[in-house]
């Protein structure tokens, strides 16, 4: 029989040593191990507790490295690689590479449920609300070109739920889906998908608000074409003038602003945001908060401003304006925010000298040609993070990309940067989660809340959840993130070596470990792991001495 790994066929050098590098930093990352190392943080909580979805992630990966290591790079999460995800109240959701979504408690990293049914990939989904209390449907978009609804379930046993589809839209496009996104606009519902065929379809979502009518298929009402490139994400936002503004952004870097059309019922581009080189992977759009001195008092909302608030008073009698801001990550090695507001442009933002098209811009309205902040790195950024859309006292940025580490900005556009060690293969997905003080279970594989004060209530914690193609979810408390040490494995070089490269052979593999795996997931909790033997600790201390395109 003809085998088709990566073993069996023709491989660089490269390849062979970045796929001996992956290998060893599943084991270095996996907090299961001890690496000998300066460091004396727990491994666990070093590589954000993580939530191996491999159900035999052991038995594969630690005590069988050389596997991991033939196969070059290719080596990924398989099955498992998540290529999206989202924090929902105390569960982490996955979109992965199997055909499958995950529903995963963040405490305990136990998964909860499979929403199964597709028969590809599974890139993009997201939830409808309907008016049922408490009920909330999940839409995926596969590419298998089919989009899949489904109940979303409470687990209270310990079995994993397995959820079949209550709805299936067969050829909802003619290519892969990518993206899919739910908004409202004038009180309704709407669904959008994009993907590899460079249109936006709109669906009407109207069906599945109403239990009632859950069986009634999805009717599509609009396709929009203003793309040129497969489109990779989507986005809304509603401005302070009641109207709902759809972002979309493709392979290519462009990214236009759209608005739908009450009476036609189409989308229509309103202005592009350029700026970006070429394809853009994430964007986040929301509202960041802004200190105001003095007696500015421009109004928005209707008749003013439909991306900058009036003038508000917080109460300790700090004044301030919400600002509609948009970032980016992108294949040209930043990430990238913008303020919306015609109005908080740059003087110079007619020229910027980057730019994905030399077509004109689209759109009715100029476009917005500079960011308000871009920051640099040294490999395509796949997803950002901008924690002043979701946090009123924060200002920092997270990101993750090829490069397989999470850094954290946390007062751009400073220079600073914290750099964490975080997966051993390509960042897919940034999250945030907010956990309470009372989450803490005797399940929970995070530690404990802080404590407060007794005459104060326990603040709830921030929490960065990362998913990557490794096949693993990791969370990090923010506030530790800058304490944790800085990355020790060195990434081989496709080019010429320098002098702080490590040789990358089949021989930087440690030996297997005797440990065993029987759970359904490997998920490393805040009490230790496997230790190393002396002879491990040796061999791992000599190597630590001496950063993938889609």
């Amino acid at each position: 029989m003809q085998t088709t790994t990566n073993a069996a066929l023709f491989q660089t050098s490269y390849s062979e040593a970045l796929g001996a590098y992956r290998a060893r930093k599943a084991i270095h990352t996996s907090g299961l191990v001890s690496p000998s190392s300066q460091s004396t943080v727990d491994p666990a909580a070093r590589y954000g507790y993580p939530i191996h979805l491999h159900p035999r992630f052991e038995e594969a990966v630690i005590n069988s490295p050389d596997d991991l290591a033939v196969e070059g790079s290719g080596a990924d999460g398989g099955r498992y690689r998540v290529l999206s995800m989202r924090v929902n109240d105390r569960c982490i959701y996955t979109s992965e590479a199997g055909g499958v979504v995950r529903q995963v408690d963040a405490e305990s990293g136990k998964t909860l449920a499979l929403y199964r049914g597709a028969k590809a990939p599974v890139p993009a989904f997201d939830f409808v609300n309907t008016d049922s209390e408490g009920e909330r449907l999940l839409v995926t978009g596969s590419w298998d070109k089919a989009l899949r609804v489904y109940r979303v379930v409470s687990p209270t046993s310990g079995k994993v739920q397995m959820c079949d589809p209550v709805a299936v839209v067969q050829d909802a496009m003619i290519d892969f889906i990518k993206c899919v996104h739910v908004f409202k606009s004038a009180d309704r519902t709407y669904i959008a998908t994009a993907g590899s065929d460079k249109s936006i379809m709109l669906w009407d979502a109207s069906p599945l608000t109403s239990s009632s009518t859950i069986l009634q298929p999805l009717r599509s009402i609009h396709q929009s074409k203003p793309h040129t490139r497969p489109i990779n994400v989507l986005t809304s936002l509603v401005g302070l003038d009641g109207t709902t503004r759809l972002y979309s952004a493709d392979s290519m870097g462009r990214v236009l602003e759209h608005v739908l059309n009450p009476a036609t019922s189409r989308l229509e581009v309103v202005r592009e945001i350029t700026g970006f080189t070429t394809s853009v992977y994430d964007l986040r759009v929301g509202w960041t908060r802004v200190e105001v001195e003095g007696e500015e008092s421009a109004g928005g909302g209707a008749g003013g401003d439909a991306f900058v608030s009036e003038v508000r008073e917080d109460e300790e009698g700090a004044r301030y304006k919400e600002v509609a801001e948009l970032w980016g990550a992108s294949g040209d090695k930043s990430a990238a925010g913008y303020r919306l507001s015609p109005l908080l442009q740059p003087p110079s933002a007619a020229s910027t000298g980057r730019s994905s098209s030399t077509q004109p811009p689209m759109g009715t309205q100029p476009p917005l040609t500079q960011p308000h902040v871009r920051l640099a790195h040294d490999d395509f950024v796949k997803t950002v993070l901008p924690l002043s859309l979701y946090l009123a006292s924060a200002d920092a940025v997270v990101t993750g990309g090829s490069d397989e580490h999470l850094r954290l900005f946390p007062s751009p556009p400073s220079d600073e940067v914290h750099t964490v060690e975080a997966h051993w293969h390509e960042v897919s997905a940034l999250s945030l989660y907010i956990r309470s003080p009372t989450a803490h279970t005797t399940a929970s594989t995070l530690p404990p809340p802080s404590t407060a004060p007794a005459d104060q209530a326990a603040p709830a914690e921030a929490w960065i959840v990362s998913a990557s193609l490794d096949g693993s979810i990791r969370r990090f408390r923010l506030t530790s993130i800058p304490r944790l040490p800085a990355p020790e494995l060195v990434r081989p070089s496709a080019g010429e070596h320098s002098p702080t490269d490590q040789a990358w052979d089949q021989y930087s593999l440690p030996p297997a470990s005797t440990a065993n795996n029987r759970g359904q997931d490997t998920v490393v909790g805040a009490g230790g792991g496997v230790q190393m033997t002396a002879e491990e600790e040796a061999e791992l201390a000599e190597l630590m001495d001496s950063d993938d395109d889609e």
